[in-house]
């Protein structure tokens, strides 16, 4: 069973037991993947891989969503159910590597293996190496800029 099937059989098993707040979490989740699946001109294979881009993609819009709710008392039950989905997404998306210093030895491991000096005229071959590994390693991108 691949992640897309685990997530929509989740989906169900929430709606048997009542559970609506985490069926509607999941019941987004599967709709962003089948949308990006139909994304372009034809429909592609749902993938583990896709479904972790997508859900990746979910967990960061969610993230910007608790980020961005006032911390009043107003805004108290709307950020609790963001909180949640948060909660939720975490479940089944990758995690991500927002530790500066385990991607700074990421970083200084892919130097060493493919032989690559450190310095200012090498910064072409350096990004070029480095930037799609931490990208297949689910790193911050934001932090591995400020890293390199």
């Amino acid at each position: 069973m691949n992640k897309y099937e685990k997530i929509k059989n989740d989906m169900k098993e929430s709606l048997r037991t009542g559970n609506k707040s985490r069926r509607t979490v999941l019941a987004d989740m599967v709709a962003a993947i089948e949308k990006a699946a139909v994304a372009g001109r034809k429909r592609v294979e749902i993938t583990d891989q896709l479904v972790d881009d997508v859900l990746l993609k979910y967990k960061k819009t969610t993230q910007e969503m608790i980020d961005t709710c006032p911390d009043t008392e107003q805004y108290a039950a709307r950020k609790a159910e963001y909180n949640y989905y948060m909660e939720v997404v975490n479940e089944y998306a990758p995690s991500v590597i927002t530790d500066k210093l385990a991607i700074i030895n990421l970083i200084n491991q892919v130097l060493y293996d493919n032989n690559i000096a450190v310095a200012a005229q090498n910064k072409g071959v350096i990004m070029k190496t480095v930037m799609p590994f931490l990208k297949n390693h689910n790193c911050d991108m934001r932090v591995a800029q400020e890293a390199l």
